[in-house]
């Protein structure tokens, strides 16, 4: 069996060598021409999957170490008879801390303050889901918008239409990016959604694009300093806009869901279905080095923000996001999008960050537990 990878999946060769001859390939750069022995196809984000890529191949399995799949065409597939599985819930960890490191953010530069506000959160599923969980547990009031997990009442929680959970503090997106008839999200946030944002509103974008109007959420930021903007997926991914990267407060190259962690998970999802598929024997199940577990330690504490400080320690968007912008402006476009990404395989999510108990007051130490921090 031929196995064909994008060379950039975690433990990749270590999860698959077993099982066949495993060949790698760019993932930018891949062509059909590539992949017309190969059997299986594993690749990420970059790479669209279409019968241009894969037609006329014998390829019977395709899987892809993501959660988002809008670079899939799966009616192609399905029509085709190929087995897809994509890595749905593999970085959600990775994601919400990201987004509560941009809160962090807000509260140390912006003045804002997560005790009382109001979140909402625009798709509940994997990562907004756990996000919105995170949240309650801490008593804060989250609005969801999720039409169809309204539809099926998934769970106790309760569903708000888009303009509830536009009128809150704090608007984050966490949906996938389609054009289906029913509820498309391409476009889902434009200019009357951005309009309608409330005085001081932070919108946070991880998840994809598309989802947000690039040129009427430009247009908004020439009018509305007021609004905080955390973006780390962009349209036309990776020749993004440099402009709008230079005019939002966080911009970032789509590493939300990147880290050690979430990349492992993937690999271990895909490795299951593989082996599902193709009726093998599982094997060992292969760990991930995830780095040291040094503890983090937080200059200028203890501090009554001394918790918002110790997440933009462990995890510096805001130094990232100056790195990016700086080689925007320097020309660097598409190779310092994907050359910070590599920087950020080996992150190391809050579970597996260490902290010191002394420098934090009781009501700190529960909010940082709640994020997924251990006291040593």
């Amino acid at each position: 069996m031929k196995i064909f990878a994008d060379k950039n999946i975690l433990a990749v060769q270590a999860s698959f060598s077993r099982h066949g001859e495993l060949h790698f390939f760019d993932g930018r750069s891949v062509c059909q021409a590539d992949l017309v022995d190969a059997d299986a196809l594993l690749v990420r984000s970059i790479t669209s999957i279409d019968e241009s890529l894969i037609g006329g191949t014998k390829i019977r399995f395709v899987g892809t170490a993501t959660s988002g799949i809008d670079h899939v065409d799966t009616a192609y597939l399905r029509d085709a008879g190929i087995h897809f599985v994509d890595a749905k819930g593999s970085n959600a960890n990775a994601v919400v801390d990201y987004c509560f490191t941009a809160l962090a953010f807000a509260a140390l530069h912006r003045g804002f303050s997560l005790a009382g506000s109001r979140v909402g959160i625009i798709g509940a599923g994997a990562v907004g889901g756990l996000f919105s969980t995170k949240l309650e547990v801490l008593g804060v009031e989250v609005r969801c918008y999720d039409p169809f997990l309204a539809v099926t009442a998934q769970g106790n929680r309760k569903y708000y239409s888009l303009e509830a959970v536009l009128e809150c503090d704090v608007v984050s997106l966490h949906v996938p990016l389609t054009s289906a008839a029913v509820h498309p999200t391409r476009n889902l946030i434009g200019a009357a959604e951005l309009t309608a944002l409330t005085k001081n509103a932070i919108l946070i974008n991880a998840c994809r694009g598309g989802v947000v109007d690039e040129v009427a959420l430009k247009r908004l930021l020439l009018k509305r300093e007021d609004i905080m903007t955390v973006f780390d997926v962009w349209a036309n991914e990776p020749a993004i806009d440099s402009s709008l990267a230079q005019s939002v407060d966080i911009a970032t190259p789509h590493i939300a869901g990147y880290s050690a962690q979430a990349k492992s998970n993937a690999t271990k999802i895909l490795a299951q279905a593989f082996e599902g598929y193709f009726r093998l024997g599982a094997g060992m199940e292969v760990e991930v080095d995830e780095g040291n577990s040094d503890v983090v330690v937080v200059e200028g504490a203890p501090g009554k923000l001394t918790q918002w400080s110790t997440l933009l320690t462990a995890l510096r968007l805001d130094e990232l996001s100056e790195q990016f912008k700086r080689a925007l402006r320097d020309g660097a476009g598409a190779a310092a999008f994907d050359t910070f990404r590599q920087k950020l395989l080996t992150r190391r999510e809050f579970i597996n960050r260490p902290l010191r108990r002394d420098i934090y007051s009781r009501d700190q130490q529960q909010l940082l537990i709640v994020l997924g921090f251990r006291f040593e």
